[in-house]
């Protein structure tokens, strides 16, 4: 009797094992597998077609929020700018609104685009374009540092290309005719990987234009690869970088996304981009404010200045990285739609009065991607480019 018991447990333990010991890989998706193998013995009665795996559903956002990001947009694309604006200012207010927005004559009261006026060869403070015989009919802008011309190296043609600059779009530069490619050209050859380069927005410039594979001699006659600049930013400071380091997230996410579209895999350095990318996530979420909005100190420490000015500068920066280079699940994150609010009652909090146009631009930028990934991409202009990888979408 006992040896029949013992028979009887050790059959239905080895039946159990044999049921939980499922295969580690499910089944492939039905697009994605091979044809099944013909077996000449089956039935010839097909099989019963797998069911569909439901997909988990994004967490809703509230329409509250989304009024509010529209309300806050809609504000700034009420605000004018004037052919009386420095170059700095109309610039920025392209990067925010977009090519189609305008200028006003305020002596004419003529309205014109004012990346019409620009390309056109009209004149505006601080606006400087420098042909330069090397590489042969390139142009050069020049950085001013005095808050009139272009504050950092390449800005100007990155954020231009940020909204779909067509590379052979006509530039008036000195009375003679370029083209944007002309000013891309300059870019890629002026790339340093030596100490106090700026690639924040060259490395946005050369992945858009001429891909994240290639190769080039650069001024100075040495050899580059594009791993070799994008190596450069992954090692650089953040903290202590332009407006706390979020223009240099910004560049390697935009370059990161735009590699993914084009085949390029995660992988060598391009490891470093996702794990920097989380690792500040991790801080800006770690430093927000009671109220929504982002540390007023960016990433170095907790910080709630009371000025809204520097609010607006500083939730307006970090916002528009993170529209950026978040997933479409981490969009939705209540901590990230808190930071999304908080920036949009800061703009219409001072929907009369004057901001800062280099926080205001860069602000209603990220919420414009923010708006086109969350809720309706028709809303923003059409031109507004957000380099995503396929399948980003990650439910």
């Amino acid at each position: 009797m006992n040896r029949m018991k013992f028979i009887f447990v050790a059959g239905v333990i080895a039946l159990l094992m044999l049921w939980g010991c499922a295969p580690i890989d499910g089944p492939a998706d039905p697009d994605e597998s091979e044809a099944p193998a013909v077996n000449p013995g089956a039935s010839a009665e097909p099989a019963a077609a797998p069911k569909p795996v439901a997909k988990k559903e994004l967490p809703p956002v509230p329409d509250g929020l989304r009024q509010r990001v529209a309300a806050a947009i809609t504000n700034v694309r009420q605000r004018s700018m004037s052919t009386t604006n420095a170059f700095w200012t109309v610039f920025h207010g392209i990067l925010g609104l977009g090519p189609g927005v305008e200028l006003t004559d305020p002596v004419t009261g003529r309205k014109m685009r004012a990346l019409d006026y620009i390309c056109e060869g009209g004149n505006l403070r601080g606006i400087q374009f420098k042909p330069m015989l090397v590489p042969e009919r390139s142009v050069e802008v020049i950085s001013t540092g005095d808050g009139q011309g272009q504050g950092h190296t390449d800005q100007f043609i990155s954020e231009m290309g940020q909204w779909s600059m067509p590379i052979d779009r006509k530039i008036i530069v000195g009375g003679n005719e370029y083209t944007f490619n002309d000013f891309v050209r300059y870019s890629q050859a002026r790339a340093l990987t030596i100490p106090n380069m700026e690639l924040s927005w060259t490395i946005t410039i050369v992945a858009q234009y001429m891909g994240t594979d290639v190769s080039w001699t650069n001024l100075r006659n040495k050899q580059l690869h594009y791993d070799d600049i994008l190596r450069y930013e992954l090692e650089q400071p953040v903290e202590t970088a332009a407006c706390g380091g979020t223009h240099r997230l910004f560049g390697l996410a935009w370059a990161y996304h735009l590699h993914l579209q084009k085949g390029g895999k995660t992988e060598g350095v391009w490891r470093g981009v996702p794990e920097k990318t989380a690792h500040f996530r991790d801080i800006a979420k770690q430093y927000q404010n009671s109220d929504g909005s982002l540390s007023t100190n960016f990433f170095r420490s907790r910080g709630n200045a009371p000025d809204k000015n520097v609010r607006i500068n500083t939730t307006g920066h970090m916002v528009e990285w993170l529209a950026l280079a978040l997933s479409d699940v981490e969009l939705h994150e209540q901590w990230v739609q808190d930071a999304v609010n908080a920036l949009a009652l800061q703009i219409l909090d001072l929907q009369g009065a004057p901001i800062d146009s280099g926080s205001m631009y860069h602000a209603v930028h990220g919420l414009q991607i923010y708006y086109a990934r969350v809720f309706d991409r028709s809303f923003c202009p059409k031109e507004l480019l957000v380099p995503l990888p396929p399948g980003w979408k990650q439910v």
